[in-house]
């Protein structure tokens, strides 16, 4: 049977024939006709015929359109973007092919406009936006749209300005000569200009680059001029020793020329002082001289702000489980070939320092490395870390960075200056080149599952980009999914596993409080600081130590709920209690973000009789306050990540110390490394228990080992205290007691039993519509057409049936759900059966992991 979780294997076409594409970084891949291949020439124009090409545009159809390449415009190329005319529209897109065989059945439209002067998207990045679209049943447009940021300017758009140090450089070769030789007449212009005057230079942009990096042109994005320049210096030409000799006696200009003659490039007047420790006016000499040629260029962000403080470096001795992992991963990047690993291991067994290991061997062979994690906030630690080890080859990529950051760091990945990138699922679409290693951290984490159009799981396409460039795939986790352990146990990946805590850490002592016990009036929703936990905050807090308490809810309550007439304030959109937010007072929809003014008075009954019901962070943050007055407390959540310095900011006050106390959603029990923590405690372990969701239980399991794992990681023996109405269920017993195993065998009896991942494929089609009849009606004929396909005898078919969040966003939804254990036929059956005239919004899920 195949599980659930795809590895390459399972990323062959379904149906149709199927063509073959030879990249340079990896072996031949199948592809389906219905998603045209990736290829064709450099210059699209074969005798003189006209040339058509392939363009994938974001709008809801399966396949690339084809348009027409004017005679100006025949030097576009794969993986460049085009202004394409969609109906009345102009949109743009990305070239997928091109060719030079004529549409038979329709006149094909002309292309525009092209955007880039060379492809923004590498041919390896189109072959795998090609099979997220075929894989996952999405839009070949929206999949290609993945690859680039979506606040990428057209490279035709840029101005270039010649320098005053370009003004003045001697000139090296023939297209040096031509591009200054224009620039010296207008000294500023657009790249696309540029290029219309010289048509014959083919490398522009390389040469463009080149000069860049010598600082003998700006190149100026558009909406950018607010940046700020630095001074940089620049070696000029001539006899090294000659120059030495110029410098006289002094030790620290020579160092300068050294360092200069070493690096091959300009340096800015930081980067020289901070190598050779010298002041400004060592360099001033040296420019009086005429030894240096002094000019401006941009600055690079710094983005220290998404890292934390990086502590001091220490030599670290492995132990003999953590280099038998070592001496694995190294074997498998010194063979070249592709290999896939799941890293597993108890929460602070040394598992990063395994893979950044395996990262360090990856650049000495001069190849590239791409590390993830499945939220942003676990970005700041990993990147510190990072940072200290590697320096500049570091590139951060996330949505939390400033378009302009991210810009910046996109184009040092894509030329190669940063050779590891680090970030959440969409790090894996970074254009590296050379691509050695990948690396998902935290695999079993259901945010690799992106939740909107293209719907891939990170996780799953690392394997296949692993695939493709012969790389080392390490999958890691504590608690690894039940996909990957499946995936283990049929041979597709190969098991690593360390066995104990890394130093002196060991692993923290279980206490259970049932809360059904716990003495005082009960609420529904409430939470409580039992007993026994609030013995154990006191002992921390007396010791010094640390302590992280998890409330898996944002805001202050889930309801606010008049006590007089009942009125609890439910989404009109969505139809579901609004969250109260006290600090903003504010009433909240997390499921659409509506949101409206809290009443300080019940708007129905005019009686002063709200109260608030349940607990999120902030009440548990008010609660803490009350009973620990002068105790630092902070709140780790989604509100918390949008405040002025991010989770970045959050994280760092507690690592260094400034809050004694970490309050926070499931972003505190996720891959932290805070050695100064003794107490770690689950408010409320239930939680998911309660999800309409078959892999429920598998996330109770995990967030409380997850969590556990944060305490005991230092000198200090290490507590976890769970709260819970359930202590006997097997998911808290077993992240009690530490027992993985009996967890996985209750969980697999489960799945087996019932048909569910890893033991089935699974496809969810959700329908939309504003009026509950019409999507009821149109769901129950999808579910018929599924029923009649020739395939659906060896699938297992539930519903349609009413979604658990019946309503959301002011539309009725209804779902249905399509297991088989053949993953093709179930993807070739969900393809065929969809029916464009339904007159409903359907979306097509495989793989889901969202089912609410």
């Amino acid at each position: 049977m195949e599980p659930n979780s795809p590895t390459p294997e399972d990323f062959a076409a379904p149906h149709g024939k199927t063509g073959t594409l030879a990249t340079s970084d990896g072996p031949e891949a199948s592809t389906d006709d219905a998603t045209p291949s990736v290829g064709g020439a450099d210059v699209p124009s074969v005798g003189g015929a006209a040339v058509y090409c392939h363009v994938a545009v974001p709008i809801p159809v399966e396949q690339a359109l084809t348009y027409g390449l004017p005679s100006a415009l025949q030097d576009v190329r794969p993986g460049c973007r085009v202004k394409v005319p969609v109906g009345r529209r102009k949109l743009t897109g990305m070239v997928l092919r091109t060719d030079v065989e004529a549409p038979t059945d329709f006149a094909a439209k002309d292309i525009l406009e092209v955007l880039d002067v060379e492809p923004v998207a590498p041919t390896d990045l189109l072959l795998l936006a090609q099979f997220v679209a075929d894989y996952y049943l999405a839009p070949i447009g929206e999949a290609a749209r993945a690859l680039v940021p979506a606040d990428l300017p057209p490279w035709g758009h840029r101005r270039i300005a010649l320098t005053d140090g370009g003004a003045l450089a001697v000139v090296k070769d023939a297209d040096e000569g031509a591009i200054l030789g224009v620039l010296m007449q207008q000294r500023r212009l657009r790249l696309a200009d540029l290029k219309r005057q010289l048509p014959s230079m083919p490398q522009l942009a390389q040469v463009l680059r080149r000069l860049q990096e010598q600082g003998r042109v700006t190149v100026e994005e558009p909406g950018r001029r607010g940046r700020r320049f630095v001074k940089a210096l620049e070696l000029r030409p001539g006899d090294r020793e000659e120059q030495l000799q110029r410098c006289g006696r002094s030790v620290k200009g020579r160092a300068v020329v050294d360092f200069l003659a070493s690096l091959g490039r300009p340096a800015t007047l930081r980067e020289i002082r901070q190598a050779i420790d010298c002041g400004d006016g060592v360099v001033r000499r040296l420019t009086s001289l005429q030894l240096l040629r002094e000019f401006t260029q941009p600055e690079n962000r710094s983005l220290a702000r998404h890292r934390l403080q990086a502590e001091g470096a220490s030599t670290l001795t492995l132990r003999g489980d953590q280099s038998v992992a070592v001496d694995a991963l190294l074997g498998a990047l010194d063979a070249g070939s592709y290999a896939p690993f799941l890293l597993a291991g108890m929460t602070g067994s040394g598992k990063t320092e395994v893979y950044l290991q395996a990262v360090a061997r990856c650049l000495a062979s001069d190849r590239s490395a791409i590390l993830m994690v499945p939220e942003i906030a676990l970005v700041p630690a990993l990147a510190s870390a990072v940072r200290q080890r590697f320096g500049q080859e570091l590139a951060i990529l996330h949505s939390n960075l400033s378009p302009s950051e991210r810009l910046q760091e996109w184009e040092r990945v894509r030329r190669g200056e940063a050779r590891v990138v680090l970030g959440p699922r969409s790090a894996l679409l970074a254009p590296v080149s050379r691509l050695g290693l990948i690396v998902v951290d935290e695999e079993h984490d259901t945010s690799y599952k992106q939740d909107v159009t293209p719907r891939y799981n990170g996780r799953d396409l690392a394997l296949l980009r692993a695939r493709d460039h012969r790389a080392v795939a390490v999958l890691v986790s504590a608690t690894p999914s039940l996909e990957s352990r499946h995936n283990v146990a049929s041979g597709k990946l190969q098991r690593l596993e360390l066995l104990r805590r890394a130093g002196h850490g060991q692993l923290p002592e279980g206490i259970l409080v049932d809360l059904r016990r716990e003495p005082g009036p009960k609420r529904p929703g409430e939470i409580s600081f039992s007993q026994a936990l609030r013995g154990e905050i006191e002992a921390a807090v007396e010791a010094g130590d640390q302590i992280i308490l998890l409330r898996n809810r944002r805001g202050y309550s889930p309801l606010l709920l008049c006590r007089a007439c009942g009125e609890n304030f439910l989404c009109e959109d969505c139809g579901l209690s609004m969250t109260f937010h006290k600090r903003q007072h504010r009433l909240v929809c997390h499921y659409c973000a509506h949101e409206v003014q809290a009443p300080m008075i019940c708007p129905q009954c005019d009686e002063a009789a709200l109260e608030a019901v349940g607990a999120g962070t902030e009440r548990v943050e008010e609660q803490f306050r009350d009973l620990y007055p002068g105790v630092a407390v902070d709140v780790l959540d989604a509100d918390a990540g949008r405040r002025a310095g991010g989770a970045a900011a959050v994280l760092e006050r507690f690592r260094s110390g400034q809050t004694q106390v970490l309050i926070g959603t499931q972003m505190v029990a996720k891959g932290h490394h805070f050695p100064r923590v003794s107490l770690a405690a689950v408010l409320h372990a239930d939680s998911y228990l309660g999800f309409p969701d078959f892999r429920a239980v598998e996330r109770t399991y995990a967030l409380l080992t997850q969590l556990a794992g944060r305490a005991g990681r230092g000198e200090q023996p290490g507590k976890v205290v769970i709260q819970t109405f359930h202590p006997d269920h097997y998911a808290i017993q077993a992240a009690l007691t530490g027992d993985d195993r009996a967890f996985i065998e209750e969980e697999m009896k489960f799945r087996q039993s019932f048909f569910y991942p890893p033991f089935s494929r699974m496809v969810s089609f959700l329908g939309r519509h504003k009026e509950p009849q019409k999507v009821h009606q149109a769901m129950q004929e999808l579910a018929r057409r599924v029923r009649r396909h020739p395939l659906a005898a060896k699938a297992r078919i539930t519903g349609p049936a009413a979604a658990p969040l019946e309503r959301l966003r002011g539309k009725w939804r209804f779902q249905l759900l399509v297991r088989s254990a053949a993953g093709s036929q179930l993807r070739q059956m969900a393809r065929q059966v969809q029916e464009p005239n339904l007159g409903i919004e359907l979306t097509v899920d495989v793989d889901p992991y969202d089912l609410m």
